[in-house]
Formats: structure tokens, sequence, C-alpha cells
């Protein structure tokens, strides 16, 4: 139980040593003399308490490099138009220890059960203890390898892009076992170093600005960004692994879901009021369906639709493209700007009580429901966005499913600003300085093919406080 600080210096580098009862860091950085080119080393040996002792530690060193080709000599005779060129790259280990809040992950624990009943009618009660979660001995450290490289250009001293690929390899990642046998009794799946995770992208930026004219000024700015990700280990069963189920080689985002096929038809029905199905329609098993509920595939092939038939499916629910982009510009005494942001390649399941009729809101949940666009028997058409209206619980047309599943990219014109700038004449008069009358807006539009509500808000039923449209009028002075 002790506790010791210790710095070091030599040269440039420097190493911090830090001994506590809980954890131990060693840290070291080390950086070569700048130049034309520059060069950085960084390791980093952690112990964690969550981990038995042999497993604590961890050592996690990086490196980057970077060289601006254009200070080079032989680069000189392109100055006029390449005002700037830098390559560079990195590439190293982080470590993650956190379980999820769980400490000491490698002891076992007792939880009390509430009780044992026993007797006739269970009119016998003690209190009793229940293994909870099973110390794993040889858990330790989640890693991360990560590359970068990436490059910056100047043209023309007014343009200028950055432009980084990425790649990460996640393994031996904090998850639950999957596929414990119910024989083993553990009453909690232990944890296991299982999981891999791939993730790759690209990032650009990009910015311009030129003054066009004694008295106009343009900058343009924008950024786009792609990541994807994919799962390379998931703790699942051969059989999951072999079939459309399996999570592995998908995102780790995605929707678990059935496929819908439509929706049914009296035309599906030996007899519709009772709801029994023709020979060869695979039987669902959600609860009873009649015409005008959600069809889905069955994708097994086994005669029946049920959760055997849910697999990972679309865009993930995150989105895997985010960019922006925007423009300004200032002729005399006029400015204006404006800014719009985006997002592409991702989906939202819209669900819930009071969203699906028949999902648990009573007749609450038929509120956003438009009468004109659902399927009645007036109107027997799939091309629709509501099933059949039912006032009550309908356990069959609420699942996650293809028909609820959103496309939810959208462009947001963010921001936008016009300004004047008062005379010079007038701001002496009025002992004034940079005195500018503006209008801004925030959040002003916003184009999505998914409109009942923002797509950017984190909701499958719509019901959270939208964004809010901003319009401010306003004075700047400086005295």
């Amino acid at each position: 139980d002790f506790e010791m600080d210790t710095m070091i210096g030599a040269d440039q580098s420097e190493a911090i040593l830090t001994v506590t009862e809980r954890k131990t860091n060693l840290v070291m950085i080390g950086e070569l003399p700048r130049g034309r080119d520059s060069k950085g080393l960084a390791y980093s040996y952690n112990g964690s308490e969550n981990f038995k002792k042999g497993y604590r530690f961890g050592f996690f060193p990086s490196v980057a490099l970077g060289w601006v080709i254009s200070n080079e000599s032989f680069m000189q005779g392109m100055n006029p138009w390449l005002s700037f060129l830098k390559l560079r790259g990195s590439y190293g280990l982080v470590g993650n220890d956190n379980l999820g809040g769980r400490r000491f992950a490698y002891v076992s624990t007792v939880n009390w059960t509430g009780g044992y009943q026993w007797g006739y009618q269970g009119d016998y009660w003690r209190d009793g203890l229940v293994e909870g979660d099973f110390g794993i001995p040889d858990l330790t450290w989640e890693t991360a390898t990560k590359a970068n490289v990436g490059a910056e250009i100047g043209l023309f001293s007014k343009f200028m892009l950055q432009v980084d690929l990425f790649k990460e390899h996640r393994k031996d990642i904090f998850m639950q076992r999957k596929t414990i046998p119910e024989l083993a009794g553990f009453q909690q799946a232990p944890w296991a170093n299982f999981g891999k995770v791939d993730n790759k992208g690209i990032d650009i930026s990009a910015t311009y600005d030129h003054q066009l004219t004694r008295d106009l000024a343009l900058s343009f700015r924008g950024n786009f960004t792609f990541a994807r990700n994919r799962i390379v280990e998931y703790d699942e069963s051969d059989g999951i692994k072999n079939s459309p189920r399996s999570l592995t080689g998908h995102s780790l985002n995605k929707y678990y879901a059935l496929i819908a096929d439509g929706l049914f038809s009296f035309d599906d029905f030996e007899d519709p009021d009772r709801g029994i199905l023709k020979e060869g329609i695979p039987q669902h098993t959600f609860g009873e369906v009649r015409p005008g509920d959600i069809k889905y595939v069955d994708v097994n092939e086994d005669g029946r639709v049920d959760a055997f038939d849910m697999i990972p499916y679309g865009k993930p629910y995150i989105p895997e493209i985010i960019y922006g982009f925007g423009v300004s510009t200032k002729y005399r005494k006029v400015d204006f700007s404006l800014f719009f942001q985006g997002a592409d390649s991702y989906s939202k399941m819209v669900n819930g009580n009071y969203f699906i009729p028949g999902s648990g809101g009573g007749g609450n949940g038929n509120i956003y429901a438009n009468v004109d666009d659902r399927w009645t028997p007036e109107n027997p058409s799939s091309d629709v966005f509501w099933p059949r209206l039912y006032n009550g619980s309908n356990s069959n047309n609420r699942l996650y499913s293809t028909w609820w599943l959103k496309d939810a990219a959208f462009l947001r014109l963010k921001n936008l600003e016009l300004g004047y700038t008062l005379p010079e004449k007038w701001q002496r008069n009025a002992m004034m300085r940079n005195a500018r009358l503006f209008f801004r807006g925030t959040n002003l539009f916003t184009w999505a093919a998914f409109d009942m509500w923002d797509p950017e808000l984190d909701t499958t039923n719509g019901l959270r406080y939208p964004q809010q449209k901003i319009y401010t009028f306003g004075v700047e002075i400086t005295f």
C-alpha cells in the first residue's frame, strides 16, 4: 500500500513512472530534432487492477513520421503552384481495460438470491446465495492496432487539402460468451477476450481562400469522413456462423430484423376471418394474422416464421458517412456565409409504443397513422406506409423488420449568416469600430427521405424534443 512518483529527464525524452496501489503506468515520449522532417515515438506500459497478477500489464508503443517535401531543395521550382506538401503516417497500439464498470474480473462473486421457497404451497422460505459473475483468471487487455497515412497539399497559397486513410484492428474484445452450454450451470455468462473487429475509412478536409478583387473575397470549406467496421470474430455457434443469421462479417451497428414481403392479401388465406393461411405459405408464429398484416420471408425455409428468421440487414444505425460544406463571401460592407451538414449510409428502425398501431399503446398507438396512407379492405395495397390499423395488441406488426427500416440520410442547412458593417465615417462619429448588423439562422432547412421527425434525433418513435430553428438579429459593436 504505497505510492511513488519519479521523473527522469534525458535530452528531449522524458519518462514518468507512477506506482500506486490500484494502477501502474510507465509512459515515455521521445522526439527527434525537427527540421524538414519530424519523427515521434511514444510507448506506455500500463497496469490495471481488473486483471489478475501476471495479466495486468500491457505494452503499447506507437510511432509517427512526417516529411515536409515542399521544403526540400529539389521542390523549389514548383513553389509558384505547389505551396505546401507534407506526407505523414503513424502506427501504434492502444489498450482498453474497461469491462463495462465491472472491477476485479478475475474474482468470482456470490449474490443473494432473494430467498428460496419450498413446500406444497411454497410456504417455507429462507435467505440464500447463488453464484454471480464467474472469475476469469486469464482475462487481459483489449488492444487495438491503429495505422494512418495522410497528406497535406497546398496549391497557389489559396487551396489546402488534407487526406487521411486509417485502419484499425481491434482484438481480444471483452464480451460475454454466447455459446456456453446450459449444462455448465452459469447464472451469468462468463466474460472472455474473444471478439475481433476491423475498422477502416478515409477523412478529407479542404479549404479555399481567395481575394478575387479589392472589394470581393471568397472562401470555401468542406469535410468528408467515411468509416466502415466489420466483425471478424464473434462468439456464435457453428450453426449460426454458416447461416444468414450470423453477425460475423457484418457491421457492428446493423439491425437484427425480419425481411418483410409486403402485406397479407385475402388470397393468402383459406379463411381470412379465422386467420387460416393457405397451404404453402409459412406459418407466422408471432400472433394471429389477418389480411393487411405484415408478411415475412421464411429465411431458413422451415415452413415457419419465427425468431430464427431474423437476420442482420440493411445499413447500420450509426452513419458511415459524415460530411459538411460551406461558403462565405464579403463584398465591401456586406458579408454572407452558410454551412451545410449531412449524413448518409445509415438507417433508422421506426418502432415502439405510441408509434406502431397495436404496439402496446392501445388506441394511442394510432396517433401517427395517416388514414390516407394505410391498408384497408377497400385499398388492399402493399404500397402504403401503414399496415391495417388495429385498436389492440398486434404482435406481428410491431416487430423489427424491413417494413419499418427507413433511410435516414439527410442534408441540413445548419447555419446561415448575413451581415452589414457600418461605414467607417459613421463609426468614427459614434466613437465605435467594427460595428456590424447581422441576421443569423440555425437549422433552417432539412432535406431527407424520412420526414416524420428530424432524422438526426436518436429515437425510434419520435417522442423526443426536436431540434429548434433559431433566428437571431443582432448588433456587434466594439468601442
